[in-house]
């Protein structure tokens, strides 16, 4: 998925039914049956990855500046390439 896509489809979630998408506050992957919101973001040449990192909370703000900077690029989690998202009770999680 690329950054604008994904920056795309947020915007059309703010704008209907999820009018209250500024109370979610950030962004999950899943982490075996588990789900975690400790990552780190990272832009490269035409790449946004994230990455676990224990020691970090990675927000829904922090994640639209980045993907703002780098519209074009893919995103990913460490090595896979996210295809799209849900809206959970305290933010997204990247699929």
């Amino acid at each position: 998925m690329r950054a604008k896509d994904l920056l795309t489809a947020i915007q059309v979630d703010a704008a209907g039914e999820m009018k209250t998408l500024s109370s979610y506050t950030y962004v999950f992957v899943n982490d075996g049956e588990k789900q975690t919101n400790h990552l780190a973001v990272q832009a490269e040449a035409e790449k946004i990855i994230l990455r676990k990192q224990y020691d970090q909370l990675l927000t829904l703000n922090e994640l639209i500046k980045v993907l703002n900077e780098a519209k074009e690029a893919e995103l990913f989690v460490e090595d896979e390439l996210v295809f799209g998202y849900k809206l959970v009770k305290q933010g997204i999680v990247l699929d």
